[in-house]
């Protein structure tokens, strides 16, 4: 079982145990109080525990809120409560109208089910009321107690593997494009390698914010802000499709291209600094500089290509470059100290 495979069911067991000792916890408690519908503080637990931290506490502020404006609501209606099934359609039709308009929809079943519980036999009482609200605070704590404990070093693990395995890909990209523009007879598909990354860093930006989300109060942006540094890349790569193809034709402009795409390749890695290469890119802009003026039009197109081209990849490694000044600012430095002494 490989350790995509193995976190994907680490995180189905681990979200069915949090529900399952979660709502018995829940009627438990609620039945030691005495509460009546203790089972109501079960299906709170089950229906506010969520997969992050974060959401957990949003749902839980938002039950509270939307819990006083249902039995708000059930106040009014009051004076048809002889006809309990017309006072409910009515409740849960203004209900779910602002709700859905807030956006706040997850909110409804549990109301729903309050709503049930003040209505019926008329039922709209403070005693009943406060039962309801403890019913609904023991739903909560419970599922915020429950949702802390999370197993960090094994998403932490399962995003290292994300990040290396991403890495790979990448490398092996640079590689394809460089092979890809060295021979024009050939079709390695690395355009479709590229989509597919792309859908991957998607998947992987999920898991990471999920991984933030769950870290809080602690700060650790760390991992969401690589694979959104690396789709960005992915993007600049996809966007440089058509004029790939196109300078593939000409052999004195594709071999420096070529030149450069290996140079990326060799040094691909979290913490390789990019610095040098973008002195490359100047320079291979410079010497584009120096050159005469085009005299045709397929001239000043072959030299607007090739341009376009340098320009894309130097936003890649710069990139790059703010993704290493946030989080290694001071590896950053010492490499640039480093160059200017060998200067």
């Amino acid at each position: 079982m490989n350790l995509l495979t193995k976190n994907t069911w680490h995180q189905h067991l681990g979200y069915a145990v949090k529900i399952g000792i979660g709502s018995a916890l829940a009627i438990l408690l609620a039945e030691l109080l005495g509460l009546n519908y203790a089972a109501s503080a079960g299906i709170i637990t089950l229906l506010t525990i969520s997969t992050t931290k974060v959401q957990t506490w949003r749902l839980c502020v938002q039950r509270v809120g939307t819990f006083l404006v249902t039995v708000l609501l059930a106040f009014l209606i009051q004076p048809i409560h002889h006809l309990e099934w017309i006072s409910y359609g009515v409740i849960l039709v203004l209900l779910a109208f602002g709700l859905s308009a807030r956006n706040l929809l997850p909110t409804l079943s549990v109301n729903a089910v309050v709503l049930t519980h003040l209505i019926a036999g008329n039922a709209l009482t403070s005693t009943a009321i406060f039962n309801e609200f403890c019913l609904l605070v023991i739903g909560l704590v419970i599922a915020i107690v429950v949702n802390h404990f999370q197993h960090y070093e094994s998403q932490k693990k399962y995003l290292d593997y994300c990040r290396q395995t991403s890495e790979k890909k990448f490398k092996v990209i640079f590689e394809k494009l460089a092979v890809y523009l060295a021979n024009s007879e050939i079709q390695n598909h690395v355009w479709d390698d590229i989509i597919n990354l792309e859908k991957e860093l998607h998947h992987y930006t999920q898991v990471a914010f999920a991984y933030q989300q769950n870290r809080l109060p602690v700060t650790d942006d760390f991992y969401l802000d690589y694979f959104e540094m690396r789709t960005q890349q992915c993007n600049v790569l996809h966007n440089l499709h058509y004029e790939i193809k196109k300078l593939r034709l000409i052999k004195r402009d594709s071999a420096v291209i070529v030149t450069f795409l290996n140079e990326i390749a060799t040094h691909f890695g979290e913490l390789s600094q990019p610095i040098h290469q973008l002195q490359m890119v100047d320079q291979l802009v410079q010497k584009m500089e120096e050159t005469p003026l085009p005299q045709t039009k397929e001239e000043f197109l072959r030299k607007a290509r090739l341009y376009h081209i340098l320009m894309d990849l130097e936003e890649f490694l710069i990139f790059k470059k703010r993704f290493l000044q946030k989080h290694h600012p001071e590896k950053v430095a010492a490499y640039e100290a480093e160059l200017a002494i060998e200067e």
